[in-house]
């Protein structure tokens, strides 16, 4: 198809850009799945067993945003550091989470990577998702084009823009050997993997966020859009040292990388009567508002102890002046 390059801004054929890259799974062909979430759940996977409406997806998730040239450009470029990244976050997740059951976080040290190469990827996956015709964002685009452009060039608009990491447990089920669900399942209702262009979100209170969302099977990324965004996410870990890395390998330090699971945060949601309207998507911000309530919880708890310590305290002194 034809159309206008997002990177070089030519009118070209354009080419299929697969967000994430194939390499780490997202091929289409008979892996790639859609229908309704709570089909996918009830469906005997160990059998073979796909229920009536789930149907292939063939090629994956794909974007028809770039040229040839500029699409070879960030495949030679950023995509080998970034895939050698999200394979080994993917390993750590998943041979870590068995043995430290209940951890909400993980802590990791990543040896002889290339932080920039690797932001950069994150950038140009978030740069075409949102440089189609129906999701056009042109001042993000026009804010990271020339940073994506130079591979050297650490200069990313932080002040205008941030991209938080997460670790993704998609289902909550990969722990359970029997269950055999594709790894590259799209649910139309709950996702299973989450792409999403950038959407702007109303918070109780008056605050808002707009935003843009990656989740996909063991690592995601949000990325804020900040002159529009009045809520804060503190969770999860900010790829500014990334974006803004000389361009050289070196040891990284991940520190509390929170573990994002659609189901759990459903189930505490619930638990604490939080009401939210898009249930599967959104997963940081979510995970932010229940850390945000937990939080007050605690504080009004203290408040309260605090409270009850003092008037107890005084009326000891009032019965002791009695």
């Amino acid at each position: 198809m034809k159309g206008n390059c997002i990177l070089c801004e030519k009118q070209t054929e354009l080419t299929k850009e697969h967000v994430p890259p194939r390499r780490l799974g997202n091929t289409g062909d008979k892996k790639t799945r859609t229908g309704n979430f709570e089909d996918f759940l009830k469906a005997d996977f160990t059998k073979g067993d796909f229920p009536k409406g789930i149907k292939r997806k063939p090629q994956g998730n794909v974007h028809y945003t770039l040229c040839g040239e500029c699409n070879s450009f960030f495949g030679s470029e950023y995509v080998k550091e970034y895939i050698k990244f999200a394979e080994d976050n993917r390993n750590f997740l998943y041979g870590n989470i068995n043995a430290k059951k209940g951890t909400d976080s993980l802590t990791y040290s990543v040896k002889k990577i290339n932080p920039i190469r690797v932001a950069k990827e994150v950038v140009a996956m978030f740069f075409s998702i949102n440089g189609e015709n129906d999701s056009m964002d042109k001042p993000f685009l026009d804010a990271v084009r020339g940073y994506l452009s130079d591979p050297k060039n650490n200069f990313f608009p932080h002040e205008d823009y941030q991209i938080i990491m997460n670790y993704y447990l998609p289902i909550g089920l990969s722990q359970d050997a029997k269950t055999k669900i594709p790894n590259d399942i799209i649910g139309d209702n709950i996702p299973h993997n989450v792409i999403k262009s950038f959407m702007t979100l109303d918070i109780s209170g008056g605050k808002q966020i707009r935003f843009s969302e990656i989740q996909y099977d063991g690592i995601g990324f949000t990325l804020v859009d900040l002159k529009k965004s009045t809520f804060i996410i503190k969770e999860g870990y900010d790829l500014k040292t990334f974006l803004c890395a000389d361009d050289k390998i070196k040891e990284m330090y991940l520190y509390k990388i929170p573990i994002l699971t659609p189901m759990v945060i459903t189930m505490m949601e619930m638990h604490n009567g939080i009401n939210y309207p898009d249930p599967g998507s959104d997963l940081l911000v979510r995970w932010q508002l229940i850390v945000d309530f937990l939080t007050e919880l605690k504080r009004f708890g203290a408040i309260k102890l605090n409270l009850f310590q003092n008037l107890k305290s005084n009326q000891r002194n009032h019965n002791r002046d009695g």
